[in-house]
């Protein structure tokens, strides 16, 4: 019972040590992102290098999703998160010099920095999912994943305000470095390492030996929930990546583009918990679903509305349908892996979403200089009809059990 005892009141710490970390990564990505679109197309001179560093930003993410996720399961959560942690200081740092000298590469560069750091720090999911039974994992994960909401949201009006009472264009991306420090300190901090408090159950014993990606994505399931949120991804990247030069476009400044940015960010994070409930309690299937439709909603509003309210209330359902899709896709995922084959798994799920969010920035940036926001949004939301043919089939009798596909009538609950 004292032991019983003493793992759980290592988990509760560990998890809200993994919620500051969560916290530090959210705030620094909204600093970085207010910033660095408006910034590169104001040195370049065209629109296009918008759609640039953005796919930059998502291939390097990918890469390093892949690589730190590979570390993680070799030599423990801790590693691998403290390596992205470090990455992004060391991002925001560089993106400071850049603006500095007005260099194009060099905020090319400390985007490729930056961006490796985040494909780290966001497995930090993959800590939380180790220490919870898949009946609590949904929640759970949706908590740590929301816990840092407060500095995404204030992140961006805050580097409004500091860019206005001081005058200088690199004092904001100094502000990376400084939270991240405490990102850092936070995942120091976890001991033991959540990797040794994992839970392994499920369909595939913690005994046998880690199954290569390739017999992974064999599974159905899994399958959908990388479509889904490979899909969902895109459609945020392309479209929330070029919203704030089109607001710009149409007259709006950097208040607009906070504001906007802001409630983005908060649909993206602020019901964490309530869709992790809803995904422990209804099931994985309904909720990929609910986020593809409300990401293909959202695209659609947020690309054809020309006032900055409307605006806002796209790109919140942007957020909400790839909250859904995230939360969903990292739950069914987990589900099916075991703990030395987690943290693999979802690093190369978020190397297929970054590759895919990538085409999409990429296209995003052309599409809005040659056609219009507007093409930009129904694109994006066209892309969620295959999401949903894929997801549809998928048989779930309980959530996070799933049953093969076949032609009789199975009656048998058996997970995959």
């Amino acid at each position: 019972m004292d032991a019983i005892g003493g793992r759980d009141a290592l988990v509760r710490r560990n998890t809200l040590l993994l919620m500051g970390a969560q916290a530090a990564l959210l705030a620094s990505a909204a600093v970085w992102f207010t910033l660095a679109v408006v910034a590169v197309v104001e040195i370049a001179g065209r629109e296009r290098w918008a759609g640039i560093l953005l796919a930059l930003f998502s291939a390097c993410a990918a890469v390093s999703a892949l690589l730190v996720g590979r570390l993680m399961d070799r030599w423990g959560r801790r590693p691998g998160l403290l390596v992205g942690h470090v990455l992004l200081g060391v991002g925001g740092a560089a993106g400071a010099l850049a603006i500095w000298a007005d260099s194009l590469w060099g905020l090319l560069g400390a985007t490729g920095i930056f961006a490796a750091g985040q494909g780290g720090a966001l497995l930090g999911r993959v800590a939380v999912a180790d220490m919870y039974p898949s009946d609590r994992r949904g929640r759970v994960v949706g908590i740590v994943v929301s816990a840092g909401t407060l500095g995404a949201v204030g992140g961006a009006p805050l580097v409004a305000l500091v860019g206005r009472l001081s005058g200088s264009d690199m004092l904001p991306y100094l502000m990376i470095p400084v939270i991240e420090l405490l990102g850092v300190l936070a995942v120091l901090a976890l001991r033991p390492d959540p990797m040794a408090l994992a839970v392994d159950e499920g369909a595939v014993h913690g005994s046998a030996p880690p199954r290569p990606l390739r017999e992974l994505l064999r599974l159905p399931p899994l399958r959908a929930a990388i479509a889904a949120i490979s899909v969902a991804q895109t459609a945020m990247v392309a479209v929330m990546g070029v919203a704030p030069i089109a607001i710009e476009d149409h007259g709006g400044g950097a208040l607009a583009i906070a504001i906007v940015l802001g409630v983005h960010i908060a649909g993206m994070y602020a019901l964490g918990p309530v869709i992790g409930v809803a995904l422990d309690r209804y099931g994985r299937r309904p909720g990929l679903l609910v986020g593809a439709v409300l990401s293909a909603a959202g695209a659609v509003l947020g690309s054809f509305a020309h006032e900055v309210a409307f605006v806002a209330i796209g790109m919140t359902l942007v957020g909400l349908g790839w909250s859904a899709c995230f939360l969903g896709a990292t739950a069914v995922i987990s589900d099916l892996t075991t703990v030395g084959e987690r943290g693999g798994a979802l690093g190369a799920n978020d190397l297929l979403t970054s590759v895919f969010a990538a085409i999409g920035a990429l296209g995003g940036g052309f599409m809005l200089e040659s056609a219009g926001l507007g093409v930009v949004g129904l694109v994006m939301a066209g892309l969620m009809i295959p999401v949903v043919l894929a997801v549809l089939p998928l048989r779930e009798p309980s959530p996070g059990r799933w049953q093969p596909r076949s032609r009789g009538a199975a009656t048998v609950e058996e997970p995959i």
